[in-house]
């Protein structure tokens, strides 16, 4: 399965992109700095440089995605300075739009958590943007004519992964929800692999991440 990653330079979609490899799976990641793409090709993750401050963002994406399997959209899904840009940024309706076009009708969007106090603190008055820009992303997903899902995991943390979870359609994680980085990318791994369509909230709990969207 070859699957475009947006956000793989961020601790979830790189996080993604290794499991990805141990399947056997191609992720292709979306990068904009040539660094970047180096560090890539070294970890084996298929680069592919966008150039944002170009007028032809949508043809490098509908280039970037065709032949693909699968596009996930990982980036934005962080709390802290500066968070607020990477949400924006992230090209939701065009990458929508180059999966259409190129007829990839498998579609995961990793959206938001509650912050916690101390996110809450840091990000100040750009909170309410960033969760106004993140559910906003997620109606842009919900109306396209894809085979589409959309993630909301607790916040994510970097503990261990312990390889369970608890999923459940159309939840919204609440304060004090969690789930590591590496539980996260694994659940978008199954979504992926079983076909699961729709919303699902993603939090720590005891299920074992292959069963816990069936």
């Amino acid at each position: 399965m070859r699957v475009v990653v947006a956000g793989v330079t961020t601790g979830l979609g790189g996080r993604l992109a290794s499991y990805l490899l141990a399947d056997g799976n191609t992720p292709v990641g979306l990068v904009l700095r040539a660094g970047d793409a180096e560090r890539m090709r070294a970890a084996r993750i298929e680069p592919f440089l966008l150039d944002t401050n170009g007028s032809d963002l949508d043809v490098q994406l509908k280039r970037a995605v065709r032949g693909a399997d699968a596009v996930v959209l990982a980036a934005g899904t962080g709390t802290g300075p500066g968070s607020l840009g990477a949400a924006a940024s992230a090209p939701t309706a065009q990458l929508c739009d180059a999966a259409e076009d190129c007829g990839v009708r498998r579609f995961v969007m990793v959206s938001t958590h509650l912050p916690t106090a101390r996110d809450r603190d840091e990000l100040g008055d750009e909170l309410d943007a960033y969760l106004a820009e993140k559910r906003s992303a997620e109606q842009v997903v919900r109306g396209r004519n894809l085979d589409w899902c959309v993630l909301r995991p607790g916040m994510l943390t970097d503990d261990p992964p312990l390889g369970t979870v608890r999923a459940r359609p159309d939840g919204v994680p609440t304060v004090g929800d969690e789930l590591s980085r590496g539980d996260c990318a694994h659940a978008i791994r199954a979504v992926l692999a079983q076909g699961i369509k729709g919303v699902w909230q993603a939090t720590a709990g005891p299920t074992p991440i292959e069963h816990a969207f069936r």
